[in-house]
């Protein structure tokens, strides 16, 4: 236990973590090229290993890189470090750096991310996800618009290929099984030329297509069966984006089954009341882009101006202007929207290193300052006093040097900010200093 103890707090292991980070950034940044910035996060980021198709581990992912990096500084820099007055400064640095990584823990595992797409007058309380899916089960005239029952999408992306999954509510009158999950695909009609994927209902089947490079231009699609109390079944096909859910009736009761991206209550509601692009001059190209919007929640309504590095920051939510867009629908503007606990913990903790950096680094520089100071004092006041007798000696006169002992003097070797020279030098270029020159 003790050698685990020393391992895992050792110099070694940090500089061999700060390499495979160093090399996780580096083949991430390539991959992305060719695979989009979702698939290089998930696949370098947020994995604990990157692995062959067959799941065997080739090398640490960034999880765990991050998470043994945490380990180590806990134990080199706060445990085993000597707790002392002239310490301080390193602990607080270590500190510091901890919480950064540990933010970033708490984003990987508690935030949500997703977009808001708002035209001119339109006002929402939720954003939807651009990579997470869900199955929503309504049952028409209820009371509410919520969905009484919602299938995440952590129990349905695994059904790829042959796996199902059921899933039985006590008030449900059906039990709905779904199969054949597509993370990006096409509905056409069933034709000589392809291949369906899955099962054709109606004529129509799911024809796979290549991830897009950007996961929130995936469109998916799943097989969907609802097995009624008399053993009979009705099948559908639910793909994104569908025109309409699918409409089950079961004991005289009538539902609607919806297949979309993931949706997020807001804690407030934005509601777009102006955009304005500016561009180029000459150039259809935006140089800025802006949304002018009423945010409205308990406390009231509030005007605010959403624009590129300036976002809408309230209760735990960023929202970034990341886009823009005209359609039949008129002008929209498109929102980044981030649920992270941890957004403010990155700052809070670069304002503990920088306290850290100013009482190690500070303190040497001082010293050091103080140092050269004493040094450069010092050929100064043996310079005042060898050619001063009467200060040296007190009242009592002296003969004055003869011509001989001044030559001598003045080629006696001084050194000054690493130089050495003359006597002479030295004093004449401390006279030019006294006079200003």
């Amino acid at each position: 236990m003790k050698t685990l103890w020393k391992v895992l707090g050792s110099y070694g292991l940090a500089c061999c973590l700060l390499l495979c980070l160093f090399a996780l950034t580096l083949f991430g940044t390539l991959f992305q090229v060719n695979h989009g910035l979702y698939e290089a996060k998930q696949t370098f980021f947020n994995s604990w290993f990157l692995t062959t198709q067959s799941g065997i581990p080739l090398f640490p992912g960034g999880v765990l890189v991050m998470s043994l990096l945490t380990v180590n500084l806990i134990l080199g820099g706060l445990v085993r470090i000597k707790w002392r007055a002239r310490n301080v400064g390193v602990l607080i640095i270590h500190f510091g750096i901890i919480v950064m990584l540990v933010s970033s823990l708490v984003k990987l595992t508690n935030s949500a991310e997703g977009q808001l797409r708002l035209y001119i007058g339109q006002e929402s309380d939720q954003f939807v996800s651009g990579d997470l899916w869900q199955v929503s089960i309504w049952e028409l005239g209820a009371t509410s618009d919520i969905p009484q029952w919602v299938l995440e999408d952590s129990l349905i992306s695994d059904l790829g290929g042959d796996a199902t999954r059921n899933f039985h509510a006590a008030n449900l009158p059906f039990d709905l099984k779904l199969s054949g999950f597509l993370p990006n695909c096409n509905v056409l009609p069933k034709g000589p030329n392809w291949q369906a994927t899955g099962e054709v209902l109606d004529g129509f089947g799911f024809l796979a297509q290549p991830l897009a490079k950007e996961n929130g231009d995936n469109a998916a699609g799943i097989h969907a069966e609802a097995v009624f109390q008399d053993g009979t079944s009705s099948k559908a096909l639910l793909w994104f984006p569908q025109k309409g859910p699918w409409k089950v009736r079961a004991d005289g009761r009538e539902f609607v089954i919806d297949f979309n991206r993931a949706t997020y209550p807001m804690p407030f509601s934005i509601r777009l009341d102006k955009f304005t692009k500016e561009e180029y001059p000459g150039m259809t190209m935006a140089k800025a882009y802006r949304s002018n919007v009423t945010r409205t929640d308990e406390r009231g309504s509030q005007s605010v101006l959403i624009q590129m590095n300036e976002p809408l920051r309230d209760k735990g939510l960023v929202l970034f202007q990341s886009g823009y867009g005209t359609d039949a629908g008129g002008e929209y503007s498109w929102f980044s929207v981030v649920n992270n606990p941890s957004d403010k913990w990155p700052e809070y903790s670069l304002w503990v290193i920088t306290l850290g950096l100013l009482l190690t680094f500070g303190k040497h520089l001082f010293k050091f300052v103080k140092r050269q100071n004493k040094r450069r004092a010092m050929p100064l006041l043996f310079l005042l006093a060898f050619a001063n007798p009467a200060s040296a000696q007190g009242d009592e006169r002296t003969e004055f040097w003869s011509d001989e002992t001044v030559d001598l003097f003045s080629t006696l070797p001084v050194q000054d900010g690493g130089r050495v020279k003359p006597m002479d030098s030295y004093a004449g270029l401390r006279l030019l200093t006294l006079n200003g020159k």
